[in-house]
């Protein structure tokens, strides 16, 4: 039997760590997030960014509103799986540029490359974008029990003023993640996903 790693943090409001993130698909009772192990779906996501604190049974996010958004400088997002396509894309917030690439490995070994700007306009409705798919408060890790062979992996770096966050899938994705590839092939110009 596998264990979820779970995240503990400090409860704002009493300001103990008798928290855990919340996961979704179960019931947001203590008795049932503890022992998340068997009720287990075929996909599950750890380091969830909304939180629950047994102690003085307060709820939280872990980022709210749009600051969040504004203090990102740079987005690495990478996805792929067998056959292909291979996208990577790194969106120069401060720079003002986004790059991305595309790999075909497994059909004719076609390989893309794309450099743009872009404007404040565009940088606005991409943030816009992100805040829609409430981006910062994905969850650190989704996945799927037991080995994955084929299929989509992803993972996406953001790169804040202060610090860095990577969030990571195979074959299970966050709830807005359509909304996510469709933003990030406006901004680029090219296919995402």
């Amino acid at each position: 039997m596998h264990r979820l790693r779970r995240i503990t943090p400090m409860c704002p409001k009493c300001r103990r760590y008798n928290t855990y993130d919340i996961i979704p698909g179960i019931p947001n009772q203590p008795e049932f997030q503890l022992q998340a192990d068997e009720f287990i779906p075929d996909t599950y996501s750890v380091g969830n960014a909304r939180y629950y604190c047994m102690e003085c049974n307060y709820k939280w996010k872990k980022y709210r509103g749009k600051k969040p958004y504004e203090r990102i400088r740079v987005i690495y997002s990478d996805v792929g799986g067998f056959p292909g396509p291979y996208n990577k894309v790194k969106v120069d917030l401060a720079e003002k540029s986004v790059e991305h690439h595309t790999d075909f490995p497994f059909n004719d070994g076609t390989i893309v490359n794309d450099i743009r700007e872009i404007t404040e306009d565009d940088i606005e409705s991409f943030l816009t974008e992100l805040h829609k798919c409430d981006f910062v408060n994905w969850a650190e890790e989704y996945n799927v029990p037991g080995p994955v062979l084929d299929g989509t992996h992803w993972s996406v770096r953001i790169e804040y003023d202060t610090h860095c966050e990577i969030k990571v899938g195979s074959i299970h994705f966050p709830p807005k993640w359509t909304k996510y590839c469709k933003a990030i092939s406006r901004l680029s110009g090219n296919e995402f996903y």
